[in-house]
């Protein structure tokens, strides 16, 4: 009977349906590229693949475009321009608006006029000196952007791969932690049909067993997590799976984070975009005063014209005539339009420095803050070495002390926890310790 149902519900399907379903599982299933990467690996691929560093060298380009235009702007103004006009005749009136007759306009009802005409600035009270160094400084602005920002997405680089690292070293030791569990479950079960255990310790050990396979479902959904996110900062397909290295095969840091980056210069990208602002400002007070100061200007011209309106009466004749003079003036609205701006501009001065010594102070404490935490996480690395032998050989013996009863299953399992956690413990202090290193190298201006 259920055949039949079956038959006569498949047949009421039509065909091209069904030839797509069997096409959808034909189809081959996605496969995730694996993409072996050390961390420096994957920081050089963030510099240079990352989408927003690629936006960023975009405005740097730009900036370098209009320095160019800036400097460009000391050469000779240069024009050239041609007119021709017909003119209609000339309506005149004798009486108001009355008696109107009509002429032609003399010599000629046409006008033809082309030539050509060029300035040079021979001073102008160094503006356009300050406007090719304010369009430098911008353009030193977006390449200390760029270096900031590359350097940021390193460090972002860096946490989300350790993340990586710590997620699959987390899941490793779960997946170990589950074979333990089934073990145990399985002495239990025994010891519990021998009577030598209640039903509590079985349904107890069923239970961590049952927690530990969803602790390592979560841990395996992270890692897929951090993945994603490295694949966006490396600008990487999302089908991409980065295989990453073990910490212990890591080259140290601890050369490089010693206490003499203390008491080397700040060279912060924060400090040096502040440098380069305050330049920027003074070179805005330099502006200020140049609009005091006349512009002097060399011109001069050449033409062809049609008809001659130099003589009097005018000739129908063409006639080319050029020229070459000195232009020279002063905006005298600036001595009293340019002074409240030039106060402003003082006061925004006088407050960058002040604000430059505070930014000092701020990215001084950042930098010692990362090699207290860099020094920290080198001890918590030799502290978790000790602890893993340790809480292994802990583990050892309560088993043994569980299995002849001389011990409880909670201290069995607190013990196995206790290992878990030792283990876990070495790979998060290791993974610190990359995180910190490249924290100080970003705080000093050199990741």
């Amino acid at each position: 009977m259920t055949n039949r149902m079956n038959t006569k519900i498949l047949t009421k399907i039509p065909a091209m349906v069904l030839a797509n379903v069997l096409l959808l599982a034909l189809l081959p299933k996605p496969v995730l590229a694996q993409l072996p990467l050390t961390l420096e690996e994957a920081i050089e691929k963030a510099k240079t693949q990352n989408q927003t560093v690629a936006a960023s060298k975009q405005q740097e380009a730009a900036s370098a475009a209009e320095y160019q235009d800036a400097k460009n702007a000391i050469l000779p103004q240069w024009s050239f321009g041609a007119e021709y006009d017909r003119f209609s005749k000339l309506t005149l009136f004798e009486s108001g608006l009355s008696d109107a007759h009509s002429h032609t306009r003399r010599p000629s009802p046409n006008g033809v006029n082309a030539g050509t005409r060029a300035e040079f600035t021979l001073y102008s009270g160094g503006r356009q000196r300050t406007f090719i160094e304010e369009a430098g400084i911008r353009t030193k602005i977006e390449k200390i952007n760029t270096a900031d920002l590359q350097g940021n997405v390193a460090l972002q680089t860096v946490v989300q791969y350790m993340e990586m690292v710590r997620l699959g070293k987390l899941d490793s030791l779960i997946g170990e932690q589950i074979k333990r569990a089934e073990i145990r479950l399985k002495n239990i079960t025994s010891l519990y049909e021998n009577q030598r255990v209640t039903k509590t310790d079985l349904l107890r050990a069923q239970v961590i067993l049952s927690a530990n396979k969803l602790n390592m479902e979560q841990a395996s959904n992270d890692l897929t997590i951090a993945n994603h996110r490295l694949n966006v900062l490396l600008n990487l397909p999302d089908s991409t799976r980065i295989l990453t290295r073990n910490p212990g095969q890591m080259p140290a840091g601890n050369a490089y984070a010693t206490e003499d980056m203390l008491h080397q210069p700040n060279n912060s990208y924060l400090l040096r975009r502040f440098g380069e602002n305050i330049r920027l400002q003074e070179s805005r007070i330099r502006l200020i005063k140049s609009s005091y100061l006349p512009t002097v200007q060399l011109v001069g011209a050449y033409g062809l014209n049609y008809p001659n309106t130099l003589f009097f009466p005018p000739v129908a004749q063409w006639y080319s005539v050029g020229f070459v003079g000195i232009k020279t003036g002063i905006h005298l609205s600036a001595f009293y339009h340019s002074k409240q701006k030039m106060t402003a501009a003082r006061a925004r001065l006088a407050g960058m420095y002040l604000q430059q010594q505070a930014v000092s102070d701020q990215v001084g404490t950042e930098i010692s803050s990362a090699q207290i935490k860099y020094h920290e996480s080198l001890s918590r690395i030799r502290v978790a070495e000790e602890s893993i032998e340790q809480t292994r050989t802990n583990l050892r013996i309560t088993n043994t002390k569980y299995l002849n009863q001389s011990a409880l299953l909670t201290d069995l399992l607190d013990a196995d926890n206790l290992f878990l956690e030792s283990n876990y413990n070495l790979v998060r202090a290791q993974a610190d310790e990359r995180i910190f290193y490249y924290k100080l190298l970003y705080a000093q201006g050199q990741l």
